[in-house]
Formats: C-alpha cells, structure tokens, sequence
C-alpha cells in the first residue's frame, strides 16, 4: 500500500507547503509532472520509510485483531 500511497503523498505535500502568493504548481497534475522532471520520478517515493514507518504498525495490528475477532466469533482464520 506505501508504495502506491507514497507518490500521491509527496504532490498532496508539495501542494499544501507552496506558498500562496506565488503558486509554484496549478493542480495535482502539473505538481506530478513538475516533480518527475525537474527532480526524477524516484523524487515521489522520498518520503517513503516516515509512511512505512506510519502505516506498518498499524496495519499489522488491524489484521491481528481481525483475526482474533473472527476466531471469538467462530469462524475460520483466513
């Protein structure tokens, strides 16, 4: 999931941190192509480890309480 999160992650980023008397990107799109040519399409998977990172934990236990739940509930692990 990081991996196709990441990229989206950094344009929503970049958006929200320009400053708002002198728009460096228009839109999401422009943001994206701006990124992958100026700077090389691995730029959108910078921050890549902080989200890992974020998502890991919690994911992991989302899925060992689901399971858990399922079993209280009488049905079959997946």
């Amino acid at each position: 999931m990081t991996c196709t999160v990441s990229p989206f992650d950094m344009v929503r980023t970049r958006l929200m941190n320009q400053p708002a008397d002198a728009k460096i990107y228009n839109n999401a799109v422009d943001c994206f192509v701006k990124i992958c040519k100026n700077e090389g399409p691995l730029t959108l998977w910078r921050g890549f480890m902080p989200i890992w990172s974020r998502f890991a934990p919690t994911t992991t236990i989302q899925l060992v309480i689901f399971e858990q739940l399922r079993g209280l509930m009488g049905m079959k692990s997946m």
